[in-house]
């Protein structure tokens, strides 16, 4: 059993923590979810206490997956999404894609719950027909590797992944996904929703379409999407991340183009999740992903894991920024994943925390406890 890890500060000032963390009991299946607090910026934490567990129900297992926080400085408001899955069977088959919603709840002022987690709906649907196109039952939409951001103007930005509608459910490892972002705005203490353009690959670049979605805002107010692509079952392929530019906040996208160096030179990455940041302590824009010396087989190899600057003119990785953080160690299986993390900054020190799972480190179990990185940059 892997234990996965999420933390945020729970306010716009102070060292108060909140950390979510579960168990991963099978490939995307989570078991149990706890939650546990800091008072003094992770150096003691409070006993851990259960914030969910899985429900056997007629329709199949209500289970949690995927989560992410956005912390609302303005509003003094900690935002936690989770996607709703219904599990038809006890473990993940691909008709759990039919049976995803996302919720959220909202802490307010440093409280430690959310109170009554409510549907994510976009503004004009309904909790079945709940976005434009994306219905319960027949497709969904979810959070995935999802690190949520607030624009300048005051939009909340929550990266999602959509699965079309005629999608093959038997074989869910090629689902064509696309990507794209709900945009939320303040109405007094309630968020509103609307569904930005969804961006499509051709299938012939990428076998699993565009997946988890990094979205950061560039110094020019336009916002960068960078995505997951993938070539599994098509070797000959390369294996990239591809990007696109919205230039009116996030509602329209461009077509994607491969995420390269700065010097236009591409390189390789699998198809894992990426994360972009701002550093609070230079301003200088992060990337943290896989970037790998030789064309991928779909996730494969899932390390080392590396972070770099973006050139936010060029868009594309600054080549000598590259810094590798973790690869696999001798004693590691050759199936170690170095890809499964989350990533927020020290309030008193200005690094970066990097918590991953390192699933697969000792063979083929998913086993793994969650370790801490501490990234001190200048």
């Amino acid at each position: 059993m892997g234990i996965w890890t999420n933390t945020s500060y729970c306010r716009k000032s102070g060292v108060g923590l909140l950390q979510v963390f579960g168990q991963s009991v099978a490939s995307d299946t989570a078991g149990k979810v706890f939650k546990r607090t800091s008072k003094d910026n992770g150096r003691s934490w409070s006993s851990p206490t259960l914030l969910f567990e899985p429900q056997r129900t007629d329709e199949g297992v209500i289970r949690w997956g995927e989560n992410a926080f956005l912390l609302d400085a303005e509003k003094d408001a900690l935002v936690f999404f989770h996607n709703h899955h219904i599990y038809p069977e006890t473990n993940f088959t691909g008709d759990v894609e039919r049976f995803t919603k996302i919720f959220y709840g909202i802490s307010w002022n440093g409280r430690e719950d959310f109170g009554d987690l409510k549907q994510l709906i976009q503004d004009g649907y309904g909790p079945g027909d709940w976005a434009k196109g994306i219905t319960f039952g027949e497709n969904n939409a979810a959070v995935s590797f999802c690190t949520p951001v607030k624009t300048s103007e005051g939009k909340v930005v929550l990266p999602v992944q959509k699965c079309p509608i005629d999608s093959d459910y038997t074989n869910p490892w090629l689902i064509k996904w696309q990507a794209g972002c709900f945009l939320g705005e303040w109405k007094g203490r309630e968020l509103k929703w609307d569904l930005s353009e969804i961006v499509e690959i051709d299938p012939q670049l990428s076998s699993r379409g565009l997946c988890e979605p990094a979205i950061a805002e560039l110094r020019d107010g336009s916002l960068l999407m960078i995505c997951r692509g993938s070539n599994h079952t098509m070797p000959s392929v390369p294996g990239y991340k591809w990007f696109a530019i919205s230039r009116d906040g996030g509602h329209g996208w461009t077509r994607v183009s491969p995420f390269r160096y700065d010097d236009g030179c591409n390189f390789f990455s699998p198809a894992t999740g990426s994360i972009l940041i701002r550093s609070v302590r230079n301003g200088r824009l992060y990337w943290f992903g896989n970037i790998v010396p030789e064309n991928p087989d779909g996730n494969r190899p899932r390390y080392p894991l590396q972070m770099a600057e973006v050139d936010e003119d060029k868009i594309g990785v600054r080549r000598d920024s590259v810094v590798v953080i973790d690869d696999r160690r001798q004693t590691n299986s050759s199936l170690v994943q170095l890809s499964n993390f989350k990533v927020h900054q020290d309030r008193e020190t200005g690094e970066f925390v990097l918590e991953m799972t390192r699933y697969q480190e000792k063979g083929e179990e998913l086993t793994s406890p969650a370790y801490e990185y501490r990234i001190d940059i200048t």
